[in-house]
């Protein structure tokens, strides 16, 4: 009958000699695709409703959207409220509300803060919608508007155990 000292340990990979192919930054790692799609998609769920709200603050009369006349006014209205709500929230809190559920952070090289001219440049590339296609074949993970911008988004929620102690 085998006892408790005849177990095998757990160890972690690093001292069994084996490494992780998971790409980190900080000691964090990077965030997978399918975590910053659902994050993403929240984040539009959420543009949606405050564009919505603003939109009934303003009393903009959304009957007349197939109009011609009205697309033109209505679409930069709709990219102002967009461009401030990313930008603002990279800016200030490293992450989107859909980013922050997640716990997910954008962060520059170094793993710190992006700042307001990173912020800005991430979110005027984002309409190009070259992001997950992009980051689907890129060994850091970076979309198209994290390559411009310089940013990285790590999840917060995967980190070393040594880096956590550390904090």
């Amino acid at each position: 009958m085998a006892t408790q000292a005849d177990r095998p340990t757990a160890r972690s990979p690093e001292e069994d000699g084996r490494t992780t192919n998971q790409p980190s930054l900080g000691g964090y790692p990077l965030a997978r695709l399918r975590t910053r799609f659902d994050a993403n998609l929240l984040d539009l769920c959420v543009l949606l409703l405050v564009i919505m709200l603003a939109s009934l603050a303003f009393s903009l009369d959304h009957s007349s959207l197939l109009e011609s006349d009205f697309a033109i006014y209505i679409v930069p209205y709709y990219l102002y409220y967009a461009i401030i709500y990313f930008a603002s929230f990279w800016w200030v809190w490293g992450a989107t509300p859909g980013k922050l559920i997640f716990g997910l952070r954008v962060v520059n090289e170094a793993g710190g803060p992006i700042g307001l001219e990173r912020a800005l440049v991430r979110t005027v590339q984002i309409p190009l919608c070259l992001g997950f296609f992009w980051a689907t074949f890129d060994e850091q993970r970076q979309g198209v508007h994290d390559k411009m911008a310089g940013t990285y988004v790590i999840d917060k929620r995967g980190s070393d155990t040594s880096i956590k102690d550390r904090t």
